[in-house]
């Protein structure tokens, strides 16, 4: 009957059409994946990226064999290619932790600042002329200084007192150490020699020889700029 012949041939018929039907997706997947690999090949190109291998299946890349320092480079240049879905790496191709430049090789360390250089001692000095010379200079950069009226060094005062001590300590046998107090013009004439009493007393606490400095005292009349308070050093021969 009619009706049973075309209920036999409907099998048929589907199968045909479905099998036309995969062809052409094959097809199909054949040629996207072909185009996706020939833009993949021209990406890397531009990027100056070899020695790896993309393959597709489908939009999906998959990418072998690139060495480390270029791996990072091949993927963000795949996936710029339009019509890309994904990207995975296989093998032993991690990227660097570094960043990577446009170039492909990795970017090196900004250079290490320069060292700043190393602060240079002054040579001790070894006579009565050296030692003079030292003293005016500590004490130029940090006088020995006094709160007014008083024998109490000032903060920068005793700082300065220090220095100079640090540098008798080392002084030959054959040198003594005057030190001279002031005070302006009106105060007691005992305060001058009060103050180069102090300086000796730290001195000889800090190391320095009893019999290495010692004090006297002398007038002047300049209180205005503070000069009337403090001590000079000076070095003498035995």
């Amino acid at each position: 009957m009619p009706g049973t012949r075309w209920s036999r041939l409907l099998p048929t018929a589907l199968l045909v059409t479905l099998a036309l039907t995969a062809i052409s997706v094959w097809s199909t997947s054949d040629d996207i994946e072909a185009a996706l690999a020939a833009r993949a090949k021209d990406a890397l190109a531009d990027v100056g990226v070899t020695g790896g291998e993309v393959t597709f299946s489908g939009r999906d890349a998959n990418l072998t064999g690139f060495p480390p320092d270029k791996a990072a480079q091949a993927m963000d240049a795949i996936q710029r290619i339009d019509g890309v879905r994904t990207v995975e790496i296989s093998g032993d191709t991690a990227p660097p932790a570094g960043p990577v430049t446009t170039s492909g090789e990795p970017s090196s360390p900004p250079p290490a600042p320069p060292s700043p250089p190393s602060p240079t001692t002054p040579a001790k000095p070894a006579d009565k002329a050296g030692f003079q010379a030292e003293i005016d200079r500590l004490l130029a950069a940090t006088p020995i200084t006094f709160e007014p009226d008083t024998t109490d060094l000032t903060a920068d005062g005793e700082r300065g007192a220090l220095e100079i001590a640090k540098l008798l300590t080392d002084a030959p046998r054959e040198l003594r150490f005057r030190i001279t107090g002031t005070v302006a013009t009106g105060s007691d004439k005992k305060l001058s020699l009060n103050r180069a009493l102090t300086v000796e007393r730290l001195l000889e606490r800090n190391g320095v020889k009893r019999d290495q400095a010692y004090s006297t005292q002398r007038r002047t009349s300049d209180g205005a700029s503070g000069e009337g308070r403090r001590v000079d050093i000076t070095a003498e021969q035995r």
